[in-house]
């Protein structure tokens, strides 16, 4: 004798059975408020973008008082990015601007979106990302072990820097895309949010990308330096050198 349904997958059709998922419950769900620029009352552009020699985009944590030692001195503040402690500078005099991004993955795609319009009239792009020394992957790891910092480009055809090789990678806004590519076509990793340096690359519009895996973060003077040392050589105006504030609490008992 056999056992009638053995096997199968009976579905109610009692209405009984869906009583605990209320329809309504979805429609009264608020939907989430759409970043935005929050431009100051100093700018004069109207919150429109301005058109610029050089766009530098620098991402990482903890990076906003170094980010602020980098401007020039007749730099105006354009404006608050909505991903922590961001924000975007304007220089008159060397017509560069400069955007300051805390690492904030969770925002990326929205804060590309709001960055796009000042891309698509910069005539160069130059994207930098900072990451802790010990995310970086290598087969001769113990090479590395001495360097206070660990550069390299993604899509860079520059001599003196070696290219991003896999498996590391960079994401958010400051990533480049040729870089995307290669994590797909051999990882199969998939990005949601399309970064300032992809969108760039994919206009066909000069676009430098740059990782840089440092010792310190937030930066102290001498992990800096590998820092602006590149920044200058790719025509960024700033300062040589770079004095980290102060701490105020010594963890020293009296």
């Amino acid at each position: 004798m056999s056992c009638p349904g053995f096997g199968e997958l009976n579905i109610p059709s009692s209405r009984a059975f869906w009583d605990d998922c209320d329809e309504d419950e979805f429609e009264n769900i608020t939907p989430a408020e759409k970043l935005q620029l929050k431009f100051d009352d100093e700018w004069t552009g109207d919150g429109t973008a301005v058109e610029s020699d050089l766009l530098v985009v620098i991402e990482g944590s903890l990076i906003a008082h170094f980010g602020s030692s980098l401007l020039a001195k007749d730099s105006k503040r354009v404006c608050g990015i909505p991903a922590k402690a961001s924000s975007l500078h304007w220089s008159p005099s060397s017509k560069q601007l400069l955007a300051i991004l805390e690492d904030d993955l969770t925002k990326s795609g929205e804060v590309t979106e709001l960055l796009l319009p000042f891309a698509k009239l910069a005539k160069k792009v130059v994207t930098l990302t900072l990451k802790p020394k010990v995310e970086f992957k290598s087969e001769a790891i113990q090479l590395y072990s001495d360097d206070i910092a660990i550069v390299r480009g993604v899509g860079v055809e520059q001599k003196d820097i070696t290219e991003l090789e896999a498996p590391n990678f960079i994401a958010g806004v400051a990533a480049g895309s040729k870089y995307f590519k290669l994590l797909v076509e051999n990882f199969f990793f998939t990005f949601t949010s399309i970064s300032v340096a992809s969108w760039r690359d994919q206009e066909k519009l000069p676009v430098s990308s740059f990782v840089i895996y440092t010792d310190k973060l937030p930066l102290d003077s001498t992990a800096a330096q590998p820092v602006l040392k590149l920044l200058q050589s790719v025509g960024v105006s700033c300062s040589a050198s770079y004095i980290p504030p102060r701490k105020e609490n010594s963890y020293l008992y009296m």
